[in-house]
């Protein structure tokens, strides 16, 4: 009768644990969803299937002592929506560190609201680890959600496809004009698709430290990702985007995001003691 009541209790532990395991993976869901409709809006990114990128998340994973980062840049994307309304100005800091496999933002999550309630979010993306964390702060309160990402999925969901985009009606070409914006020697570049067109303002060389969202090496572009749209890739500039302005052709929205600063000598570090695990949390509460 023991065995069969400590087999009884096992097995009740394991349930509570997958369930807890379960309701800790939409959590962190949830938050990865409302994290990025604060950098992108609630329309997200155009052309990502955010059902494969978040299908490529799990529970709580291991991450390091604290992540060092050398410097930053600042963000500001603003435009006209479809009715040619502006759109309020949204401002993003963007994390530079020496180490490719590491990659982090700041973004305000209250950013447009009246009511202000969701406060910083930092998200980190440790390619090491395969592990997306996402460090929160609001009314003096620090949290921690760590989880795994597969980057196959994710890498899946914001592929480009050939097909939808054939090579005649899809052009990126180099213009030959030159400015110096933030004291970087920058190239213009200019998209024409059916959909859009759009120009670039890149820099010449890379800016100290790996801005690696912004650059030819962000690890979401895996080798795959670049195999097999080879035309597409092989045309990036290596340096980092600096300017950007995009309107669609089909409901006449705009786009426009600058870089208004660079700090590339302003050290900071992210301790993961200074932020207790959201999962650990919830499995002492079920202990």
């Amino acid at each position: 009768m023991n065995r069969l009541r400590n087999a009884a209790e096992r097995g009740v532990s394991r349930a509570i644990e997958k369930t807890v395991e379960n309701e800790a993976e939409k959590l962190a869901q949830r938050q990865l969803q409302k994290a990025f409709a604060g950098l992108y809006g609630e329309d997200g990114m155009p052309g990502v299937d955010w059902d494969k990128v978040l299908s490529g998340i799990s529970s709580d994973v291991e991450v390091a002592d604290q992540y060092d980062f050398t410097g930053y840049t600042v963000l500001e994307i603003t435009g006209k929506d479809s009715k040619g309304k502006d759109m309020d100005p949204m401002k993003m800091k963007a994390f530079l560190s020496e180490d490719v496999q590491v990659m982090g933002m700041e973004v305000d999550m209250d950013q447009g609201k009246k009511k202000k309630e969701d406060g910083t979010a930092i998200m980190i993306y440790d390619f090491s680890r395969n592990a997306s964390i996402i460090l929160m702060e609001s009314e003096g309160e620090k949290q921690r959600m760590a989880y795994g990402i597969d980057l196959v999925k994710i890498s899946e969901g914001i592929e480009v496809d050939e097909e939808d985009m054939p090579e005649e009606d899809f052009t990126f070409t180099k213009t030959g004009n030159t400015k110096t914006i933030n004291g970087y020697a920058c190239e213009e570049f200019v998209m024409d698709s059916e959909d859009a067109k759009a120009s670039y303002w890149i820099t010449q060389q890379p800016i100290k430290g790996n801005n690696t969202f912004w650059g030819n090496e962000n690890p979401f572009l895996t080798s795959k990702m670049k195999s097999k749209n080879q035309s597409y890739f092989s045309d990036l500039p290596k340096g980092n985007l600096m300017e950007m302005y995009y309107e669609s052709k089909v409901d006449k929205s705009i786009v426009d995001m600058k870089v208004i600063e660079i700090n590339d000598n302003q050290k900071q570090v992210f301790k993961m003691s200074d932020y207790p695990s959201v999962f650990a949390g919830m499995q002492a509460a079920n202990d």
